[in-house]
């Protein structure tokens, strides 16, 4: 979340992935967990909500938002986090400068 200049607080929404769950069942409670922390904060900022505020939502452009938004592999997403605090994720360093260069030479053609 996003606190503005105004003291609100913007939410980025995560679109759920349709993919199969794994056959331990974790991508479901892996999702649930990640999900948690978000589930909380929303709903202290309702309880603490001022009450004279009034919130015109259309519905449809809400929909159309979030189905717009890309699929997100949750359970990649979750490893790759813990790789990294771990300090298991290694840097390819020649891979990822060989990248800028075709990310460079692209934009160059354009």
């Amino acid at each position: 979340m996003i606190d503005d200049d105004q003291g609100l607080r913007r939410i980025t929404f995560v679109k759920k992935t349709t993919s199969a769950a794994s056959p331990s069942g974790n991508h479901q409670n892996t999702s649930q967990e990640m999900l948690r922390p978000v589930v909380t904060q929303l709903r202290a900022n309702i309880t603490n909500a001022p009450k004279t505020v009034e919130t015109n939502v259309d519905l449809n452009e809400l929909r159309a938002a979030i189905d717009d938004l890309p699929e997100l592999n949750v359970t990649k997403v979750v490893a790759l986090h813990r790789r990294i605090v771990n300090g298991d994720f290694k840097i390819d360093s020649e891979r990822l400068a060989g990248k800028l260069i075709e990310l460079e030479s692209s934009l160059d053609s354009e």
